[in-house]
């Protein structure tokens, strides 16, 4: 088999990113194929061969399958940021399920994993409070704003976005028309250190208050000429609670830089999620989908609280949105957060309801794990980001040994390798509750709780 055969196949699977799975040839060669399901004839071209793998293209295909849907936005399939809108809504459900169950199979070594039917979302359209647009300059496009085409660096111009709050879509579509007429000019990667001016535009939205900000991330500080301009881009945006610049002059994919000017108003917003307020920097961790995340917040803290209030160890805590929902049921909470921006507001936010039971400490978890080792923990609850937890982590759990482990993650793979090491260490996994935290996309949020064998 070779690139650019034909072949006709029968699509008997499905991957987490939406795309139609079949085995094909004597020896059962793994080939992908974006845009067909299960049960869908197709004649197909083979685009990419590695070694394990082929992603084929669909030439033509024999019939829809049930689970087939209409995707709402024309730009589907081209743009990456989605991958499931050709699928109703009960399948993605049930497809997130499927992910997290092989995940703790495959990967973990469970053999029924306890996992439950995946929890919807209250809104499956227009939910995303926050958007990250790469600017470029290329092709003849002096500020070219869009999102990624799939695997690739390519930009899809914004159009607008039907999984992105209705009010963030508007004013992306206005900030960027703005700032492409006052003659802004996006970045270009030459290798190593960007060129050009302004390498991303990020807008939030607090779902529940309204608040917004704009963030520009550019390779300089900006000129007096550049914020008087951002400030008349800005200017009709409502709800706008400031505009931020950040300098990110280093080479790489990663958005933020260590600097940020405010250009106008405040850099913050503030978000309400039940009886609880937040305020966050454009920077900082806060779930994309607030009315989620406030039914998965409950969740995570009624598991850690279970049989009465606790010593809790929380890693990986952000601005303290969990970490509020977990002081209201425990004694104590040690909340334990890297990233500055985020860290900074663990004190404010807590105080600001009513909460004094918290001890916040800033440092990477696994510096810190070793140190916190030595004391007693009931509950350790932990929602690090898509890479998972450093062995070090793991190791400082089993060290502190708690009777209960909550672990929030985004990243089924990693939390099964993780529970493994957890499991191994003398815990069992009890249960895994799916949140749909990203409608239309191959992503799934999950709650897991271990706990030690001779306790419930």
């Amino acid at each position: 088999m070779r690139q650019g055969d034909i072949l006709n196949v029968t699509i008997t699977g499905l991957n987490n990113e939406g795309e139609g799975v079949v085995r094909v040839g004597d020896e059962g060669f793994v080939l992908f194929v974006p845009g067909a399901l299960p049960g869908e004839s197709a004649e197909v071209r083979l685009v990419t061969k590695k070694k394990n793998y082929g992603v084929a293209k669909v030439l033509s295909r024999g019939g829809d399958a049930p689970a087939r849907a209409k995707p709402r936005c024309p730009f589907f399939g081209r743009c990456g940021g989605c991958q499931l809108q050709h699928i109703f809504y009960e399948e993605q459900l049930a497809m997130k399920r499927r992910t997290v169950e092989d995940a703790l199979h495959r990967i973990g070594g469970f053999a029924e994993p306890p996992v439950a039917e995946c929890v919807p979302s209250p809104s499956v359209w227009g939910y995303r409070n926050k958007a990250s647009l790469p600017v470029q300059s290329a092709r003849g496009e002096n500020f070219a704003a869009g999102f990624y085409k799939t695997r690739s660096h390519e930009i899809v111009p914004y159009r607008g976005c039907p999984v992105l709050l209705p009010e963030i879509d508007e004013g992306l579509q206005k900030i960027t028309a703005a700032l492409r007429a006052a003659s802004f000019r996006g970045a270009r990667e030459n290798g190593g250190r960007p060129a050009g001016l302004v390498r991303h535009i990020v807008m939030r939205q607090a779902r529940f208050t309204g608040e917004k900000l704009i963030a520009v991330i550019a390779t300089r500080r900006p000129s007096d000429k550049e914020r008087a301009l951002l400030s008349r881009a800005a200017a009709g945006i409502k709800g706008l609670a400031g505009i931020v610049w950040n300098v990110n002059a280093n080479p790489g994919n990663f958005i933020w830089g260590g600097e940020t000017i405010t250009i106008c108003g405040k850099p913050v917003i503030t978000e309400r999620l039940g009886e609880y307020s937040f305020t966050f920097e454009a920077s900082s961790f806060f779930q994309v989908n607030s009315e989620q995340a406030l039914a998965l917040y409950r969740r995570a803290a009624a598991l850690a609280s279970e049989g009465g209030a606790r010593e809790v160890l929380e890693l990986y805590s952000g601005v303290g949105s969990l970490t509020a929902f977990l002081a209201a049921r425990a004694r104590r909470v040690t909340a334990v957060e890297s990233w500055l921006p985020a860290a900074k507001y663990i004190k404010q936010n807590l105080a600001r309801n009513g909460m004094d039971n918290v001890e916040p400490r800033t440092a990477q978890a696994e510096d810190i794990a070793e140190e916190l080792a030595s004391r007693r923990f009931d509950t350790v609850v932990l929602d690090p980001p898509r890479t998972g937890c450093d062995e070090k982590v793991t190791e400082a759990i089993l060290k502190i040994a708690p009777e209960r482990v909550v672990y929030v993650s985004c990243n089924p793979a990693t939390l099964a390798r993780d529970a493994k090491r957890l499991a191994a260490g003398g815990y069992k996994l009890r249960e895994a509750m799916p949140f749909d935290m990203f409608p239309q996309t191959g992503h799934v949020e999950t709650v897991v709780l271990l706990s030690k064998f001779n306790s419930k």
